[in-house]
């Protein structure tokens, strides 16, 4: 019995190490959020230049992803994860302390190579090893802790930068993954036969094979198309052009504004281990009625410019808390392919996600930098 609790222990303080891991990565990818207003109004970057700061994240992680599936198939996962670690540190270090934008550019993309591609595909990993028999509850909370990440580098991390400014919020996050990566060394500690099933249970086929395995499953393509859907207008509102576009289009304060885009991560950390609750058996419906709610909440703001901020706040919480069905799409993830395969299947997926968020993101720099936004129906707001 002592064994057995010993196990859920040492189980449990795994799944909080690496949880903490994506919620500092979700952190890194957020907080452009509460710099960009700061940027445009000091003149340090215009709008394509703070889209590819924030989009260069998302291409390392894309450019990350398919050789860290690789990795987390074939090499420890311990091992590999604390290397990962150290390597976001870094990047997070070069962005603090770099003072041109080549520098941030490489910086971003180190975060996103090494922090990104690892925290997630790694928790996808560890949470199938770990917790194969509840993994939709686990893999929700893990989400909704990211979420938490998102969350925090909002309201109180634009307090952080209008007192000790950007240089100073960049260290915070730095001086954070530092704890990170001291809590990972002591805790993450992925069970035995995670070892050995990385070393046992190989794929069998080629290289050509495995690809072509992937890319034929219409399932993968599937779960991609709908996971992007949901989750365009959360990332653009939430990681980026927020409080830019809540600013312009309401006319917010922007104080006002970072703390409209907590409320949609509020949904988003009740609606991720939520719907993994109710989906134990991923029924069709569940995702159908969140798809068609976010996207009559979208319909709303975008017709409904003048609306006041706690209206804005609710519809945006709503948001989160439907969007967030696409919880039930990560766990359909690992259902739709071979055990020995998860980790590159993965990869493959969050390539196409992330590498969708950085197009998206560069898309809507190009509407902001012309001064206007175009909205359904004709609608037009003045920037």
């Amino acid at each position: 019995m002592s064994n057995i609790n010993q196990t859920k222990h040492t189980n449990l303080l795994t799944f909080f190490s690496i949880t903490l891991f994506y919620f500092f990565e979700v952190g890194q990818i957020s907080y452009f959020n509460v710099l960009a207003p700061y940027f445009l109004s000091h003149g340090v970057y215009n709008e394509p230049q703070i889209a590819g700061l924030s989009s260069a994240y998302y291409y390392g992680n894309v450019l990350g992803l398919l050789p860290v599936g690789y990795a987390l198939d074939h090499f420890p996962l311990r091992k590999t994860l604390l290397w990962a670690i150290l390597g976001s540190v870094i990047g997070a270090f070069l962005l603090a302390v770099g003072h041109n934008y080549s520098i941030e550019w490489i910086a971003r993309f180190l975060c996103g190579f090494f922090g990104g591609a690892f925290s997630f595909v790694g928790g996808i990993r560890v949470l199938v090893n770990l917790f194969s028999h509840r993994f939709t509850f686990f893999i929700g909370l893990f989400l909704a802790a990211g979420m938490l990440g998102a969350l925090v580098c909002q309201y109180p991390l634009l307090f952080a930068v209008e007192h000790i400014g950007t240089q100073g919020a960049m260290a915070i996050m730095v001086i954070f993954g530092i704890l990170v990566g001291a809590i990972n060394l002591l805790w993450l500690h992925p069970a035995v036969k995670t070892e050995h099933a990385n070393n046992t249970n190989q794929y069998p086929g080629s290289f050509l094979q495995m690809c072509g395995e992937i890319l034929k499953n219409y399932r993968n393509w599937c779960d991609c198309i709908m996971v992007i859907l949901l989750d365009t207008p959360v990332s653009i509102i939430g990681t980026l052009w927020g409080v830019v576009l809540l600013t312009s289009l309401y006319h917010f304060s922007e104080g006002i504004s970072a703390a409209i885009v907590m409320s949609m991560f509020v949904g988003l950390m009740i609606g991720s281990p939520l719907w993994g609750a109710l989906a134990d058996r991923y029924p069709t419906w569940m995702i159908i009625l969140g798809a068609l709610v976010s996207l009559l909440i979208v319909i709303a703001m975008l017709l409904a410019p003048h609306t006041n901020a706690l209206v804005v706040a609710c519809l945006l919480f709503f948001l989160g808390l439907f969007s967030s069905c696409q919880t039930i799409g990560f766990t359909w993830l690992t259902m739709n392919m071979r055990p020995e395969l998860i980790g590159r299947n993965s990869a493959f997926n969050s390539m196409i996600l992330m590498g969708a968020g950085g197009w998206f993101k560069q898309v809507g720099a190009m509407l902001l930098a012309r001064r206007h936004y175009w909205l359904v129906l004709h609608l037009q707001v003045t920037y």
